[in-house]
């Protein structure tokens, strides 16, 4: 038996789930609970706000993007470069990074749904971390889906900055480490 279910709009969605808790994201016209993080999925999303703020973006954690009237994804960290303020509550126009981390109850297959919707919006750089495995995709947009990252990546949006996996999950392990 199909269930067919009724898409929300934007206005339906925030109505019923302003302030929910655990909290939702609004996507492809379905309300999706966002995955509960774990200590090193918040201390990996720490650690990447402050190297997106080093390597010259704004960061911005748990920022809600209003991509369209049915689509209002939560990435874990965004990165935002340029004079972004405005009166917004939400973001409406596509941020320079869009970060998704693994928690244990993620679904790949919406996790790759909402990487899709980045990369159709326009946000030139979308990676992926898996805290537990110490492993990282991005968003290959000839390939037009998610490639691991060996060593380094080097963001699209600002020329000359990169991340490094290796220091990135040294200082997951070492702050899980202190925090012992």
């Amino acid at each position: 038996m199909n269930v067919v279910h009724e898409k929300l709009t934007l206005q339906q969605f925030r109505e019923l789930y302003a302030g929910r808790k655990p909290q939702f994201e609004l996507i492809d016209g379905q309300a999706e609970p966002k995955a509960l993080g774990s200590k090193r999925h918040a201390l990996l999303q720490l650690i990447l706000c402050r190297i997106l703020e080093k390597l010259g973006f704004r960061a911005w954690p748990e920022m809600t993007l209003a991509i369209s009237d049915n689509w209002e994804p939560i990435p874990d960290v965004t990165g935002t470069l340029g004079p972004e303020e405005t009166e917004e509550t939400y973001q409406s126009r596509p941020v320079a990074v869009a970060i998704e981390i693994l928690s244990p109850s993620d679904r790949f297959a919406l996790i790759d749904q909402k990487c899709r919707k980045y990369a159709q919006w326009g946000v030139p750089d979308i990676l992926l971390f898996d805290p537990i495995n110490h492993t990282a995709w991005h968003w290959d947009h000839q390939y037009n889906g998610l490639i691991p990252i060996t060593d380094s990546y080097f963001f699209h949006s600002k020329p000359g900055a990169a991340l490094t996996l290796k220091d990135i999950f040294r200082q997951l392990e070492e702050k899980l480490q202190a925090g012992r």
